[in-house]
């Protein structure tokens, strides 16, 4: 009996070495930690052109049955084979500028750019709609004559002027990956790279409260956060952490299941935490938040505050997750689509369930809204992904070319809107129709904009002219190649 027990024992004991091997393999697979530069990872989608493996196994056979070749007759044959591999190379670059010619204009920036400069078209038409729905919410002109549907819900609820700010951060995050991504295939270390995404979001923050400084002058009261200070915030948090992943070499899936967890958990705890306060804009957890960590320096209510801010680093975290499957060039590109598409719906049911207990509110960035708007982007970036992206064509580009524009340099139109409201647009002028002072936004909408579109359209011309004169400015740099991004 006794044999039999030490039998069992040993192989039991046999049996724990193979898992714990098997264990540590998994890890050795999934983890590799680089002390000075950040790990070259192979996945990036990055076209490459491909060897002919058949002649590659041809010369490979050959060689090794000719043991009798002299080293002088070795060393001729490696130059013939060297000088046929240039014209091989040089006859397919011919090839490519061949077919760049060929190509439609719409197509070439696709075919005959440098790849690893080129932005996605869906996430820069999203990205102009985003900025649209930004500026219509702004605040400028006749608040109380703008339509309900560009207008900030007044509480719970959303609009089209809701959605402006979650999908430029959506898609702000979402891209993410892919510049980290670009970063390493140019051979910036860890440190590099980590500099530069603080750099922007300390630039972006300082000039987001110079703007919030300008006409009010006083340290004391003055709006400390902001639409470009949450964007700041989000992009410079969003980015290390995905850097400091990304330093550690986990495959993609992996860093996707880490800042998906991350997102989850952050808007489950901001959800059970704001059980226990009001519905309202002075009982709600984000005003108890902002007045104890920015007393004085925030009005009635803090639309872009800290947990606010909190909550739409958790939704980055999740676009972060999404927008790191475009970096897999093994998978093909519906492929990558579909997924995304698969993750969108996954956030879309979540929201659906939250929604009955946890409101959707744009105000305080409950954790439904954030997963609702996020669920949304992914499955219309999958389903305009196709269009724009992977089937081009004249028509999908001049549909696409306006919102592209004004989403090729998001930050910068955001940037002259907030400054313009803050500057030009408090400048007081006399109006003759109400017979007191206006801002000179208010005093264009009703004493200039009324003869013309009538007291019901005045508004709406007003913004159409304004969006139209941005427009202008921004067709001017995208045509001489000018782009405000963030580097």
């Amino acid at each position: 009996m006794n044999g039999k027990n030490d039998d069992i024992d040993v192989k039991k004991n046999i049996e724990q070495e193979i898992q714990l091997e098997k264990i540590a393999k998994i890890v050795e697979d999934n983890i590799h930690f680089v002390d000075d530069d950040m790990p070259a990872y192979d996945g990036y989608d990055v076209p490459e052109i491909e060897e002919d493996v058949h002649i590659k196994e041809s010369v490979y056979i050959n060689e090794g049955n000719r043991k009798d070749i002299s080293p002088k007759q070795k060393k001729e044959s490696n130059k013939e084979k060297k000088v046929e591999s240039d014209k091989e190379v040089s006859s397919t670059e011919q090839t490519v500028i061949n077919k760049v010619e060929k190509e439609p204009y719409y197509l070439k920036e696709v075919i005959g750019g440098e790849v690893l400069k080129r932005r996605y078209t869906t996430v820069e038409l999203i990205m102009g709609i985003a900025v649209v729905s930004i500026i219509c919410s702004s605040g400028i002109g006749v608040l109380g004559e703008l339509p309900d549907f560009l207008a900030f819900s007044k509480w719970n609820g959303i609009s089209f002027g809701d959605l402006g700010l979650p999908l430029f951060l959506a898609s702000v995050c979402f891209m993410i990956p892919t510049e980290v991504e670009l970063d390493v295939k140019k051979k910036k270390s860890f440190k590099e790279i980590c500099i530069k995404k603080v750099k922007v979001g300390i630039i972006l923050f300082v000039i987001g409260v110079l703007i919030n400084l300008i006409g009010a002058w006083n340290f004391n009261s003055f709006r400390i956060m902001g639409i470009l200070q949450m964007i700041a915030v989000v992009y410079m948090v969003g980015s290390l952490l995905y850097v400091l992943f990304r330093r550690f070499n986990f495959k993609l899936f992996v860093i996707a299941v880490f800042l998906t967890a991350i997102g989850l958990a952050g808007l489950a705890g901001y959800y059970f935490a704001s059980v226990n306060f009001g519905d309202t804009a002075k009982s709600c957890l984000a005003y108890f938040v902002d007045s104890k960590v920015m007393p004085g320096h925030i009005g009635d209510f803090e639309r872009y505050g800290i947990m606010s801010t909190v909550s739409a680093l958790c939704g980055g975290c999740l676009a972060m997750a999404a927008g790191s499957f475009l970096c897999n060039r093994r998978v093909e590109n519906r492929d990558k689509s579909n997924k995304i598409l698969i993750m969108g719906m996954f956030f879309v049911i979540i929201a659906l369930l939250m929604e009955r207990n946890c409101p959707y509110n744009a105000s305080v960035m409950s954790p439904s809204f954030v997963m609702v708007v996020l669920g949304g982007y992914c499955v219309v970036f999958a389903a305009l992904f196709v269009v724009f992206d992977l089937n081009r064509s004249k028509i999908s580009h001049i549909v696409s070319r306006p919102f592209v524009v004004m989403g090729a340099s998001p930050v910068f139109v955001v940037g002259i809107n907030e400054f313009l409201k803050n500057t030009l647009f408090k400048v007081n002028v006399y109006s003759v129709a109400r017979g007191c002072g206006l801002r000179l936004d208010e005093w264009l909408v009703v004493d200039v904009l009324s003869a013309v579109f009538g007291s019901r359209s005045r508004m709406i011309g007003f913004l159409v002219i304004y969006i139209l004169l941005i427009f202008v400015l921004m067709l001017y740099l995208y045509s001489k190649k000018i782009y405000i991004r963030f580097k």
